[in-house]
């Protein structure tokens, strides 16, 4: 699908049916507050983003926003501004010139505007928190630009699509556009019917029933998640049966009875330091995908392509020398991790972008979180050989355990014997916790089931 094809589709539609779709994909995108600020035409386009922030010092500095209008070359951008000051401008009628003559379709700011009529009297549309007439001049200062940028709490990167019109601004991840348009062209006709058969002298209270809103609901959602499913099925590896069976032994069991398991065969297997992201109700058991960073070279190699490669129930185990100075794992990565199946990540560095991971339930596990990237600063060094995390020694195809506790990881050919071990260590804790409730004190309810020599080497 061509890029004229996908921005003649997203102008078909409203910033109403837009959102809906993306609703429906549970993906986030629409905003709140920004709006037209004058009554300009409809933006449908693709994102250059742009920081800006509170100038601190005196220094003489181009205009916020020049250097990305002069280097802009195709007639697709909407200028997307972040983080503006509250009742200070930055945006004039002299930028919205330069940026008309340039063929930029608009800008969204989440932030102020000032000579508004400047914008209106050559139709250059400007959408926004509010109008002000507060310069930003040494005021506001250019903090980055093609970063990806907070607009009313939705991230926006560079090269995302754009559409604002009279209710609002709507941002669409470029990777999920096929699916929002293809969602968004099945509501919107739904709805101008139900606006006809208002018009023909039907009642609204048959109309707006909420049984017709359950059958578009259920219409649409049925149509969303086969497009999810179409979408990551897509060339997705499918575990393998001696995979499945180990992952079995370790059902019902968490990390502590398995790392129990592990100190009584003497196996060094905890990852020290690589803790969960948020308290994960499940426990994540799956086969390792090892991965191995190191420096990166110049040019700089690939940052993930790797994962492509992932097998559906895998887990994707990272060794980036415990570097907590630049992140190797994203939103993008968490994202298509999920629609393929992996189930879960273990780092020995940092992630970022975890506000995603969070939501999505997405298990992670690392040293910690910063946001700083790993672009141009590592790459892939090798995968599905062994490395280090945590301390650990982790072979491809090690089993991993994980859970709100921690990680740990069980050599493949150990991997029926530690089973075993912990389903017993479990067994006693559980009889241990059922004598004291029927009476029993610790002391004697431990001292009947051996509690202090469980995980004691054998």
């Amino acid at each position: 699908m061509g890029e004229a094809s996908i921005l003649d589709r997203l102008s078909a539609l409203d910033t109403s049916t837009v959102s809906d779709a993306l609703d429906f994909l549970h993906l986030k995108g629409a905003t709140y507050g920004l709006r037209p600020l004058w009554d300009c035409p409809k933006i449908v386009g693709r994102a250059s983003t742009v920081k800006v922030g509170h100038k601190t010092d005196s220094a003489s500095t181009a205009h916020p926003f020049t250097p990305v209008i002069d280097a802009i070359t195709t007639d697709d951008r909407v200028l997307v501004i972040s983080s503006g000051l509250e009742g200070v401008s930055c945006w004039g009628d002299i930028i919205s010139n330069a940026s008309k003559a340039k063929g930029i379709r608009g800008t969204v700011i989440d932030g102020m505007c000032r000579d508004i009529n400047g914008s209106h009297d050559i139709g250059y549309p400007v959408y926004g928190r509010d109008v002000t007439m507060i310069s930003g001049r040494s005021r506001l200062v250019q903090v980055s630009a093609g970063a990806p940028v907070q607009m009313r709490g939705v991230t926006v990167r560079e090269g995302d699509y754009v559409i604002a019109d009279i209710c609002g601004t709507v941002f669409i991840p470029a990777e999920r556009i096929k699916e929002v348009l293809d969602l968004g062209e099945r509501i919107e006709p739904r709805e101008s019917l139900m606006v006809q058969d208002v018009r023909a002298g039907k009642p609204v209270s048959e109309v707006m029933h909420d049984a017709k809103f359950q059958a578009i609901h259920a219409e649409t959602m049925s149509v969303a998640a086969a497009v999810t499913a179409s979408h990551s099925k897509q060339n997705i590896k499918s575990a393998s049966a001696e995979d499945q069976e180990l992952v079995k032994l370790f059902a019902g069991l968490d990390a502590p009875a398995v790392s129990d398991a592990l100190d009584k065969l003497g196996i060094p297997g905890q990852a020290l330091g690589i803790m969960p992201l948020t308290n994960y109700k499940k426990v994540t058991i799956g086969p390792a995908f090892t991965v191995r960073y190191v420096p990166a070279s110049d040019p700089p190699g690939s940052v993930g392509d790797f994962i492509d490669d992932v097998a559906a129930g895998d887990v994707v185990v990272i060794d980036n020398g415990g570097r907590t100075d630049c992140t190797v794992w994203g939103d993008i990565m968490t994202q298509y991790a999920g629609l393929r199946g992996i189930a879960g990540t273990v780092i020995d560095g940092v992630c970022r972008d975890v506000n995603l991971a969070i939501n999505e339930e997405y298990p992670l596990f690392s040293a910690g979180r910063w946001m700083r990237t790993g672009k141009d600063r590592v790459q892939v060094g090798g995968v599905n050989e062994a490395v280090g995390v945590g301390k650990v020694h982790v072979k491809p195809r090690d089993i991993v355990v994980a859970d709100v506790n921690g990680v740990v990881v069980v050599p493949r050919e150990k991997v029926h014997e530690v089973a075993e071990i912990a389903r017993k260590i479990e067994a006693s804790e559980t009889a241990i916790r059922q004598m004291t409730s029927n009476g029993a004190t610790i002391a004697e309810a431990r001292k009947a089931l051996g509690y202090h020599t469980l995980q004691r080497r054998v």
